[in-house]
């Protein structure tokens, strides 16, 4: 999918680093304004009691949906579960028989709640704190955003810097993913069912990957005038800390200057910006007649 237009707005100071040191701050979690960004707050979208009782009764529907379908979870329940799928094989009436069982409470006590409660806990607290290892880069869709400008261009002093991935030189910037907007921050697990089914059939990598990507790209609806797009990064296991990494100079295209720019700094960024890149194209924002924000090349 092709990327739109996109945009890092910059304070002053960010601006003159930035183009000073050619390279992007690249944010950790625990820096973002919004304090529950890149965290879980929840394990499944239900009540854990009720996930539970769902998982419980919708077990054998999910090995009968899952006959033929060999078990990637780990031994000892891997041959166990080869075993039952077998036997279903072989007696598919056996599915209602042990429902029914079920229902009359033949699983009854089989969760202890006060240790899945606690399991439930480290678990949130552990995916958030293995979140603080992710790095990322925000930008947006909007260079003429009203709000964009106030709260992260230091109230129109600062600017906002095009930025367009170099194919050829096989940019990390193509990774750019849009954020999606929603009521409020995603569980871990959509529907538990699918979680039991992942967990004894599905491919690990593949669900770890879809995890880490809910997570990264979602913030609730009070952001999505932001029209954010993210490049997220994780440190590797043995990698020092790090906050910035460098560009290709082509990329950045476009600088757009404040309205409320001081000359001293107008002066210092833009040769700093064409110094980077001689061909950047240079915009100086204005207030318009209606009070909107305009742009004129320079």
């Amino acid at each position: 999918m092709a990327l739109p237009p996109l945009y890092k707005y910059l304070d002053v100071q960010g601006a003159k680093l930035t183009l000073g040191n050619r390279t992007f701050k690249h944010a950790k979690p625990s820096d973002f304004n919004d304090t529950e960004d890149l965290t879980i707050q929840s394990i499944f979208a239900e009540e854990l009691g009720a996930a539970c009782r769902r998982a419980r009764e919708g077990l054998t529907d999910v090995i009968a949906a899952n006959l033929h379908a060999p078990p990637t979870c780990a031994s000892p329940m891997k041959e166990k579960l080869a075993l039952m799928q077998a036997a279903l094989r072989a007696d598919p009436s056996a599915v209602a028989r042990i429902k029914a069982e079920i229902a009359k409470g033949a699983m009854d006590g089989i969760y202890d709640m006060d240790r899945l409660r606690a399991t439930a806990e480290s678990t949130i607290s552990d995916v958030n704190a293995f979140m603080q290892g992710w790095r990322v880069l925000c930008v947006t869709k909007h260079q003429d955003s009203e709000k964009m400008w106030s709260a992260y261009a230091e109230n129109h002093k600062g600017v906002a810097l095009r930025i367009e991935p170099n194919v050829a030189k096989d940019s990390k910037f193509q990774r750019f993913k849009p954020v999606v907007y929603q009521a409020k921050r995603p569980p871990l697990h959509d529907d538990v069912l699918e979680f039991v089914a992942g967990g004894l059939f599905g491919d690990r990598d593949a669900r770890y990957r879809a995890i880490m990507e809910k997570i990264i790209y979602a913030k609730t609806l009070d952001w999505q005038h932001e029209g954010e797009y993210r490049l997220a990064i994780p440190l590797a296991s043995d990698e020092e800390p790090w906050n910035t990494l460098p560009f290709h100079p082509e990329e950045i295209t476009e600088i757009y200057l404040g309205a409320a720019m001081t000359d001293a700094d107008r002066a210092d960024i833009l040769g700093k910006a064409q110094a980077v890149n001689p061909g950047i194209a240079v915009f100086q924002a204005a207030r318009g007649t209606n009070g909107k924000i305009t742009f004129e090349a320079k």
